[in-house]
């Protein structure tokens, strides 16, 4: 249940993606080593280096923007000691010292970890990461920025809520969970569910 958890806020995100960028696709294969030397053991360097999303024009247009989500749980006893604000910082820290230096020096791009928590959180950098989708699809649809906030917020709350719950109680069916959005009216989604701003 841990995977179709990670899987579905990766897929949500992906489709926002393409919303505003081109060429997105999820785990995209990096390109192959030809010799590269790392300055740190732990990036990762043979198959299973694959980002969970890849997106054009993200950050820079034309260039490549890759992505890898972490699903965590800051009040697991192994984070207790922690505040939580160093538990996502140290997630992010761990993301980006598996990919971060081959995707800067191999494929010329930039990469950003987003760790969610189960709790509904969101590390610093997937925090300006939603800034910049909302702004950007704000400016593609014309649509008010606080409603598109508040919707993708939303959207990603009961999605993780409702994949929390799937992994606390099981599935009691055996039919696949559509966790898809089609939604593309900000606006008129707010005003359905009486989101105030």
């Amino acid at each position: 249940y841990v995977i179709i958890r990670h899987n579905a806020i990766r897929d949500f995100l992906a489709e926002k993606l393409s919303e505003v960028c081109t060429d997105v696709q999820v785990e995209p294969q990096l390109q192959p080593l030809g010799g590269e030397v790392f300055s740190t053991n732990v990036v990762l360097t043979g198959e299973q280096a694959r980002p969970d999303i890849r997106a054009r024009g993200f950050y820079r247009r034309g260039q490549q923007s890759f992505f890898d989500i972490k699903m965590l749980n800051p009040n697991s006893d192994s984070y207790a000691a922690q505040p939580t604000k160093k538990v996502y910082e140290q997630a992010e820290r761990r993301k980006r010292a598996l990919y971060n230096e081959r995707i800067l020096e191999v494929e010329h791009g930039t990469f950003a970890p987003l760790i969610f928590s189960v709790t509904g959180g969101a590390g610093p950098e997937t925090q300006v990461f939603l800034k910049i989708l909302c702004d950007k699809i704000t400016r593609k649809n014309n649509q008010s920025y606080p409603c598109v906030v508040n919707f993708i917020k939303c959207k990603l709350s009961f999605l993780i809520r409702k994949l929390v719950l799937l992994c606390v109680r099981g599935t009691r069916a055996s039919k696949k969970m559509d966790t898809e959005c089609s939604e593309s009216d900000y606006e008129f989604g707010c005003f359905v569910s009486k989101i105030n701003f």
